[in-house]
């Protein structure tokens, strides 16, 4: 008789795609243009495209929004919440509303072109011109995770004792006992630390009043030296900046209860990522826009909203740069990819998103100029021109 074992339980980890900012950006007043002509290319009619945007709220978004006015001669739908998620309900009414339908999605970050800092915006209508946070929606949905890392790092303690054994030493609450599992905060991966015992257990090598300590692995010293590290006698020192991505994880009940529960459930799965980057807004947009794209484009194609129409659904980051010197506040725009599906030709042509590589180019590959844009201040004349009608209430 054959005796055929359990297979051990199998870890999928989820990744995402590399993003890539850098010779990728285009300044909105040149991305507009450029999209516009895209659609035409694709065989969009002049006059029936109905934009959506799918932007934050904040006023430094508003000139993307006037340049798809300009460019598309209509003020766009409003198909966002708060951190550039996409409301996915409101498909009906945009596809609805034009014969052939445009969406932009993107999350924001804030730039600072002196220091290559991102994160944070100048806020012009202030009387001091305060500098805050560029997204205040992603900054608070990532705050109670920075602060859980920061206690973190100071809390998790390395040293080499007198017999020359490598500990780490652990706060109670950050360990996952088989008793007495994490239920809500950061949780140490000690399996990527410390050393484990030949029936796969880990045992500490002492304790205290409120921390564990393990003697590491071999591969966690051999990792350290490879840092040029030097193991400290006594208490050690806490880890620091050495607490990277792959040895924590957070085990948490949403923070959010209103729409932007969407948002955090984004990017929990890569929040020790985020949380130890050098930019943790610019890594949570980043990784957001990514995971917005998938599930707006599995709402479409699960949909019928948009069945049997041409359309362009584009998603990317929103840099914003803050006024400086004498010039304005301005806005880039880094594409990311762009689902597209053509009523005209078959569903195979575009079976696969445009990856970003691809979408920049064919972007680039568009001109400038916009033979169809709105002259804004010509239709504001008209407007104040036409008669004033007598509106009443039938009441």
């Amino acid at each position: 008789m054959i005796s055929i074992k359990p297979n051990p339980s199998i870890t999928i980890f989820r990744e995402t795609a590399a993003f890539t900012v850098d010779g990728m950006t285009i300044p909105y007043a040149e991305f507009v243009p450029r999209l516009y002509n895209l659609c035409i290319q694709l065989g969009f009619r002049k006059k029936l495209i109905m934009p959506s945007r799918a932007f934050c709220s904040d006023e430094n978004q508003g000139i993307p929004i006037i340049l798809l006015t300009k460019h598309f001669g209509i003020f766009p739908f409003n198909h966002g919440r708060v951190g550039g998620m996409i409301a996915v309900d409101r498909h009906a009414p945009h596809a609805s509303h034009g014969e052939d339908s445009v969406i932009v999605q993107a999350s924001h970050v804030g730039y600072d072109h002196i220091s290559g800092v991102y994160g944070t915006f100048r806020r012009s209508r202030m009387e001091k011109k305060n500098i805050s946070v560029s997204c205040g929606k992603l900054s608070h949905v990532i705050t109670p995770y920075m602060e859980q890392y920061q206690f973190a790092r100071d809390r998790i303690f390395l040293s080499r004792s007198d017999s020359g054994v490598y500990l780490i030493a652990v706060k109670n609450s950050f360990i996952d006992f088989s008793t007495h599992p994490v239920k809500n905060g950061l949780v140490l991966r000690l399996e990527n630390i410390v050393k484990i015992s030949e029936n796969f257990s880990i045992r500490p090598a002492g304790a205290t009043s409120t921390m564990q300590s393990f003697e590491v692995s071999e591969e966690f010293i051999n990792r350290m030296a490879l840092t040029d590290y030097k193991w400290k006698s006594g208490n050690g020192e806490c880890i620091g900046n050495y607490l990277t991505e792959d040895l924590f994880f957070f085990r948490e009940d949403f923070h959010e209860t209103d729409e932007s529960i969407l948002l955090e459930r984004n990017i929990i799965d890569f929040m020790p990522r985020i949380v130890t980057s050098r930019n943790p807004l610019l890594r949570a947009a980043k990784i957001n826009i990514q995971n917005e794209f998938v599930r707006g484009v599995e709402s479409i194609h699960r949909g019928t909203e948009y069945s049997g129409k041409n359309l362009l659904y584009i998603a990317g980051l929103n840099i914003d740069i803050s006024e400086h010197a004498d010039y304005p506040a301005t806005t880039y725009f880094v594409p990311w990819a762009a689902h597209i599906q053509l009523k005209e030709r078959s569903l195979n042509d575009f079976r696969y998103p445009v990856e970003q590589k691809a979408l920049f180019d064919l972007l680039m590959e568009q001109s400038t100029r916009n033979p169809d844009e709105t002259d804004l201040k010509k239709e504001i004349k008209r407007m104040l021109k036409a008669p004033r009608f007598d509106i009443r209430s039938p009441e």
